[in-house]
C-alpha cells in the first residue's frame, strides 16, 4: 500500500520532466522563426516558435516528448525545416515558458487550441501532425477530432497504462494512473494517413507498445509502419530508411491527392 501511494504521489514527476524557461529568454536559432504565446482554457499559456523556411509545402505542427523544452527540442525542430515545411513547436503546460495547471485534459485542450490558431494561417496548405515519444497520445487524440493532412507518430506507445504495466507490473497502474493518454481508444477515428517509426531496440517507450498500436488500424490502407532494426528511442533520424519513408510520406502531390478523398475505413 505504501509503494501503491508512492506512486499514486510521484507519476507526475515520473512523466513530465520539463526544464523551465525565464520569459525573457531569446532562442537561438540558425532558421528564421517566430514566437508566440498562446491563452488557453483555464489559465494556461502556451509557449510556441514557429520555424519558416522560403517556398514552404506547409506545416508540420510538433508535439515534442517528454523531457526538456523547445530549448532542446528546437534542434529536431530546425531537422524538419529539411523536407520543405514550416515547423510549428510548442512546450506544453510546466515546460520551458509555458504556464498553468496540469491536467491531462487539460493538456489536450491545450494542444487543440493551438492547431486551431495554426490553421487560421494555414488555410490553404498542408498541416502535418508530428507526435513523438509523449507527444505522440497527443497527437493521436487530436487527430481523431480534427482534420490533419498527415500524422506522423515517432517511438509512441499503445498508452501510458500498458507502458507502466510494462515497468511496473507488481502494481495495480490501472487504479492509480491519472495520466492515461489512451491512443489505443483514438486511433482508428484518426481521418488521415498514418505514419508510425519505431526502434526495436527502444528502451523508452517498447517496440511492443507500438506493434499493438499499429495491429488496432494495421487493416487501414492508410496506415504504415516502418521498423528501425536496432534503432534506440532518440536515433531514428540517424537511418536513412526513416528520411527515405518521411520524405516519401511528406510528398506534396499525394498530400493534395489526399486532400480531395480524405478519411479512412475503420478497422472496428
Amino acid at each position: 500500500m505504501l509503494i501503491c501511494l508512492i506512486f499514486f504521489l510521484i507519476q507526475e514527476r515520473l512523466i513530465f520532466i520539463p526544464t523551465k524557461q525565464g520569459t525573457d529568454y531569446e532562442f537561438r536559432l540558425a532558421t528564421p522563426y517566430e514566437e508566440h504565446f498562446i491563452d488557453t482554457p483555464n489559465g494556461g499559456k502556451i509557449n510556441a516558435l514557429l520555424l519558416t523556411v522560403e517556398k514552404s509545402k506547409g506545416v508540420i505542427y510538433y508535439l515534442h516528448g517528454n523531457t526538456g523544452s523547445i530549448k532542446r527540442w528546437r534542434f529536431m525542430a530546425e531537422e524538419l525545416t529539411s523536407y520543405g515545411y514550416d515547423v510549428f513547436v510548442i512546450d506544453y503546460r510546466g515546460y520551458g515558458k509555458s504556464k498553468g495547471h496540469r491536467t491531462e485534459e487539460l493538456m489536450h485542450s491545450d494542444v487543440e487550441v493551438c492547431f486551431s490558431y495554426l490553421k487560421s494561417r494555414y488555410v490553404e496548405k498542408p498541416i502535418v501532425v508530428y507526435g513523438r515519444s509523449l507527444g505522440s497520445g497527443f497527437g493521436i487524440r487530436l487527430c481523431s477530432k480534427v482534420q490533419a493532412d498527415r500524422l506522423i507518430l515517432e517511438t509512441p506507445y499503445y498508452s501510458l497504462l500498458h507502458v507502466a504495466r510494462f515497468y511496473f507490473p507488481f502494481l495495480p497502474t490501472y487504479y492509480l494512473m491519472r495520466f492515461r493518454f489512451r491512443s489505443d481508444l483514438f486511433i482508428d477515428k484518426v481521418k488521415c494517413p498514418i505514419a508510425i517509426f519505431h526502434g526495436t531496440k527502444d528502451r523508452i517507450v517498447p517496440y511492443h507498445s507500438a506493434l499493438a498500436l499499429f495491429k488496432e488500424v494495421e487493416e487501414n490502407s492508410g496506415v504504415e509502419m516502418t521498423t528501425l532494426v536496432g534503432a534506440r528511442h532518440n536515433n531514428l533520424n540517424a537511418y536513412p530508411l526513416f528520411r527515405e519513408r518521411m520524405s516519401a510520406f511528406l510528398d506534396v502531390e499525394q498530400l493534395k491527392e489526399n486532400s480531395t478523398n480524405r478519411g479512412l475505413p475503420s478497422t472496428k
